[in-house]
Parts: C-alpha cells; structure tokens; sequence
C-alpha cells in the first residue's frame, strides 16, 4: 500500500512537471515515419517519464530535444501464449509535437524518424502548450488508472482467483496479432472514451493536421526551414 501510495505521489509529479514543460510554449507539429511510434525497447530502471516511450520520442530525446506525442496504455491477449500484453499506443497517429527554443529546425529533420515539419501557408504549423498541456494531464491520469486497475488485478489473482480472472480477461481484451493493430482504429476507440470536451479537443486537433497534410501533400510540407 505505501509503495502504491509512493507511485501515485509520483504520477502527480510527473503531471506537474509536464504540465509546466508545456504551458505557455509553442510546439511544432511533426510527421513521423510509420513504425516509430511503437514502443521502444524496455531500458531497465528508466525513470517513470519514459517507461512506454516511443522509438521517435526514444531518438528526439537522445539528441536532446523535447517531444510530446500524445499517446494511451492498451491491453491485449496474446492470440498464441494467452499473456496479458500491455502496449503504449499514440492518440494521435502519425503526429507528434517538438518544442523548439533555439528553432534548430534542421536538427530535428536530421532525426531519424522524423519525415517533415507540417507547415500552412504562414510557414511551420504550431500547437499552443496550453492546449497540449490539457491532453498530457488527461493522458496521465488514465495511465494512472489503467495502472491502478492493473495492480487491483494481480492482488485478485494472488488471492486465489487467477483462473477465472483469466478467463474473464480473454472475454473482455481483444485478441492480439503480434504487429497488426489498426493504430487509428484503436486511438479513436481511446477517444471516445474520453470525456465530451476532451473529445472535441482532440479530434480537432487531429482535424487540423490532416487537413494540412491533404492539402499541402508532404513534398511541399517538406520545404520547411
């Protein structure tokens, strides 16, 4: 119980944090390469910040440059070993979101991952932190309590119960197929379940960075800096 008492400390922290590092800046919207937006390999004793990153926020990162990409925790049954699988997937596929104080614009293009910067007309597309901010605090708070129900369902499991709880897990995950998650699908399931104004948010964003996408073509959404 104080261990678990220790990690919701932790989650408010890490929500704190998050939220300052994102309110009151400007965040560029990028466009990833398919493939980096599943999750990078486990690093043992990574801080909580980024248990469940990204291959592209894993790269970002690494060259020191913040990235947010927007994302929600998943479980699935294994459709060969029956073990529950627990993935970190984006909310917003194909996008995500840098924070440039120095406008290192050919630095981040330069990572690998990275396709284009997506750009209007007025030149690179930008996000307000503000609004940002409001998404990673309800992202937090469902990680914390996916986590929650999570350690709710190992505590039932140790107290005799593991069979049938198993049994009702393969009735209400679905069956996972190794790679083929249908990414948007799946993030427009996460969004509905998400409050009416948080909803709205989201799918306006996601609105506004296909529209730029179709009209523009990533050949011109490419000519940047």
């Amino acid at each position: 119980m104080a261990e678990a008492r220790d990690k919701d400390t932790e989650f408010r922290e890490m929500i704190t944090r998050r939220r300052r590092r994102l309110v009151g800046n400007d965040w560029y919207a990028i466009r990833t390469a398919p493939g980096t937006q599943r999750m990078a390999r486990h690093v043992e004793d990574a801080p909580i910040s980024r248990i469940g990153e990204s291959i592209i926020e894993r790269n970002l990162r690494n060259e020191g440059i913040s990235v947010y990409m927007p994302a929600y925790w998943y479980e699935s049954i294994h459709h060969r070993t029956r073990k529950v699988i627990q993935r970190r997937l984006p909310l917003l596929v194909g996008y995500a979101f840098v924070n440039l104080e120095n406008m290192n614009f050919e630095q981040v293009r330069d990572v690998d991952g990275v396709v284009c910067f997506l750009r209007s007309e007025f030149g690179p597309i930008r996000f307000s932190g503000d609004d940002l901010s409001i998404i990673a605090a309800e992202e937090l708070t469902r990680r914390q309590a996916f986590r929650r129900e999570r350690i709710t369902r190992i505590q039932k499991e140790t107290a005799g119960q593991a069979m049938q709880l198993r049994g009702n897990l393969r009735k209400i995950l679905p069956k996972g197929r190794g790679n083929r998650i249908n990414l948007r699908d799946q993030a427009l399931i996460a969004i509905k379940g998400m409050k009416p104004e948080m909803q709205s948010k989201i799918m306006g964003m996601l609105s506004q960075l296909e529209q730029l996408e179709a009209y523009e073509g990533l050949e011109t959404i490419d000519r940047v800096a």
